[in-house]
């Protein structure tokens, strides 16, 4: 299940096929170039084709080498060597040197970027403690370049999932010089560089993102010349482009055309390990009682999503997904709405005069999850719920306020360990944004991630989860799902991972005529 999914389809190419560009839909314009600060899906797949890290997971989710050649575990576990390939370049032409990642995960650290995820590093010596401005100088912190090629960093203990961490976007290398110079203005088509096969050509709001082959890349030369992803948020829209032939690759299917496409061969269900849940923003008046809480998940029938979506989406139990480990079906809070009417009048709360304000993002199968969320509690609570659609950006920004008593967000694996999901809630945690601090959670988590992989370490994490979901009740898995892609049978060598990583370095075009 954790195999990459190759799709190859035996078709000649011409001629001409890799100068033809390769275009896929984007659900959404990006909240940004900038990886340091990037965390949604969205950016996701433009970024692991403009930019490559230290070490990257293979087909079967196994760490290999990228930038770096080769690394290094010192025997107690807490010293990491990464030695650079000598031919890897920037975009640009100038040599990747050690001191490029230092900078990055300076700039990381650094509470004016304001990085969600600048807690992927908090494993490293003292690095939480300059992320708080506890420590001012930030040679004090586990990392330092040894010469150019070589980069040492020194964790504050042993963590046997730590070497994930290079794989993920946010501690890719930054150039220094070009931020001094440019700003903000770095991240644009034209100042922009970048280590991976693509560098970024042209950005269009509201329309495209163009990238083009990277001739300093320093592996073999990359079948595609141009790729072009094309920003189209209305799901028949993009059904239209691609059944016409003018989009190659596209997920985010909406559940209303499932029905026709099934038993297409361009229609793939690829493995994802990914939740979606519904939060809940604890510290809103709405929802501090607890019994309030757990009302809300006991009123939500989740075995009826594979139904209401059409696309194998099956009901989540514990907050990690299966079949990574961690997956627990005997955690979190049953559907039962008896239970639910009772809790909510314990509470005191009549559901007729209770009104709750839910987000979503704006796409069709979200804002039908959401629809069906508000009826759930309406049929089973008697509550009235307002819902609030909006795009990606708008979206972004709106629960990182935490204002808004529920929110409707998947959590996809950024590396397939349990703390990647757990992690999310701790209270220093950029992606939490339920505004729920437990620190007996943040002591449990914080000890899972020092363990040595084997059921005690497993049981620790279970019982993270039973406080999350259970004890606390902060946030409702609702469904599992796989990644439901359309592909042309002209694509060959495409890659989509478990982890939505989309590679599209080895992608050549071959002959077709369209879908339609």
């Amino acid at each position: 299940l954790f195999a990459t999914w190759a799709v190859s389809m035996l078709f000649a190419l011409d001629a001409c096929a890799d100068e033809r560009p390769f275009t896929f839909r984007l659900i959404a314009d990006p909240a940004t170039f900038d990886w340091n600060k990037a965390s949604t899906p969205v950016e996701t797949h433009l970024l692991l084709n403009l930019m490559e890290g230290l070490v990257e997971l293979n087909e079967k989710l196994e760490v290999v080498p990228a930038l770096a050649s080769k690394w290094e575990r010192s025997k107690d576990g807490k010293i990491y060597t990464f030695h650079l390939r000598k031919d890897a370049q920037w975009s640009d032409g100038v040599p990747v040197r050690a001191a490029d990642f230092v900078a990055s995960w300076k700039r990381l650290l650094s509470t004016e970027t304001a990085a969600p995820y600048a807690y992927f590093l908090f494993d490293i010596k003292n690095a939480e403690k300059f992320y708080k401005g506890e420590s001012k100088d930030f040679s004090e912190v586990g990392v330092r370049a040894d010469g150019v090629h070589t980069l040492v960093v020194e964790l504050a203990e042993a963590v046997s999932y730590w070497i994930y961490m290079p794989t993920f976007w946010v501690t890719f290398p930054m150039r220094q010089d070009l931020l001094d110079k440019h700003g903000a203005g770095f991240f644009r088509p034209g100042k922009l560089v970048t280590t991976g096969p693509f560098t970024l050509k042209e950005y269009v709001t509201d329309s495209k993102v163009v990238m083009e082959r990277n001739p300093h890349y320093h592996r073999s030369k990359v079948p595609l010349a141009r790729v072009e992803g094309l920003v189209v948020a209305d799901h028949s829209t993009a059904l239209t482009l691609f059944e016409s032939g003018r989009l190659d690759f596209m997920t985010d299917i909406s559940p209303l055309d499932l029905g026709r496409l099934k038993g297409r061969p361009e229609l793939h269900f690829t493995p994802y390990l990914k939740t979606v849940y519904l939060g809940l923003v604890v510290n809103r008046p709405e929802l501090k009682d607890i019994r309030v809480r757990r009302a809300i998940a006991h009123a939500i029938d989740r075995s009826r999503f594979g139904e209401l979506l059409q696309g194998q989406q099956e009901e989540a139990k514990s907050f990690v997904p299966r079949p990574m480990p961690g997956y627990d079906s005997k955690i979190g809070v049953r559907f039962d709405p008896v239970l639910a009417k009772a809790l909510l009048k314990e509470a005191g709360i009549s559901g007729a005069s209770f009104k709750l304000t839910l987000l979503s993002q704006n796409g069709d199968k979200t804002v039908t999850v959401a629809q069906f969320l508000q009826e759930e509690l309406r049929r089973n609570l008697g509550m009235q719920g307002e819902l609030l659609p909006l795009d990606n950006r708008a979206f972004q920004a709106a629960t990182a306020l935490k204002t808004t008593p529920l929110f409707l967000r998947g959590w996809s694996a950024d590396y397939p360990d349990p703390d990647n999901f757990l992690s999310v809630f701790l209270s220093d945690s950029g992606n939490n944004r339920t505004a729920w601090k437990n620190s007996k959670f943040d002591a449990v988590v914080r000890k899972g991630r020092t363990m040595s992989p084997g059921a005690k370490r497993l049981a620790e994490y279970q019982e993270a989860q039973r406080i999350l979901q259970e004890q606390e009740t902060a946030i409702i898995p609702l469904y599992y799902e796989p990644n439901l892609t359309l592909v042309q049978k002209r694509v060959q060598g495409l890659e989509l991972t478990p982890l939505n990583y989309l590679f599209l370095r080895g992608v050549s075009l071959g002959l077709q005529v369209p879908s339609r």
